[in-house]
């Protein structure tokens, strides 16, 4: 499966340049199975590959790698955001006693963080970190419902500087980005399965508390 779509990616990217990055880039938000830094890594080993490292090349990479991939990612980013947007409130308001999240506390969460501006530099610093999660923060951020500007600029800024650290590792690693890629993915599993196992004891903690 992901050597399909390692073969798609890099046949977008020879057939349509930074175009072809930037498509790819919104694909790969979409579709969860594809490696949130195959994309990028890829193309900075496809438009890279030999170059010397210099203001010129740094330039380059700018224009044909970064630049499409951060437009990409924050576009494609907002089919997750829209979705958790509109169906968070009415998930957690029917649902939300069974699993002890409250639409009321999201309310106050997100009131006590956006007077603080700390969801702003939270988001930005949590895109900028490439082994987070993208389609975590999307959903996050669309069910406390970030300003739909705020989230656009946050995600970004911080997916430049992202796109940035990937496209360099691509580019330095060369053909054996792939390896780094299936790292970082594994990575941001980790973190996924993780957070899944906390949200399931949270639950099955307030179960077990309401029943004693």
């Amino acid at each position: 499966m992901i050597s399909q779509l390692v073969i798609f990616a890099e046949n977008l990217f020879v057939t349509y340049g930074a175009w072809g990055v930037f498509l790819a880039s919104i694909v790969e938000e979409v579709i969860a199975p594809i490696p949130s830094s195959l994309v990028i890594m890829g193309a900075g080993f496809s438009f890279m590959d030999g170059l010397p490292i210099n203001v010129s090349s740094l330039g380059y990479l700018m224009m044909f790698v970064v630049l499409p991939a951060t437009i990409g990612v924050t576009i494609g980013s907002l089919f997750i955001y829209t979705l958790a947007y509109f169906a968070g409130k009415p998930f957690l308001k029917k649902y939300g006693k069974y699993v002890g999240v409250s639409w009321q506390s999201v309310e106050e969460t997100e009131a006590k963080f956006a007077s603080k501006q700390a969801d702003s530099l939270t988001l930005f610093a949590l895109r900028a970190v490439p082994i987070v999660p993208s389609v975590v923060i999307s959903a996050l951020s669309g069910i406390m419902r970030i300003s739909i500007l705020k989230y656009i600029i946050c995600t970004f800024l911080g997916t430049f500087i992202r796109a940035t650290i990937l496209g360099i590792v691509g580019w330095q690693a060369g053909s054996l980005y792939k390896i780094y890629a299936e790292q970082i993915d594994l990575a941001e599993n980790a973190i996924i399965i993780g957070l899944i196992v906390i949200f399931l004891a949270y639950i099955g903690y307030r179960i077990f508390k309401k029943k004693i």
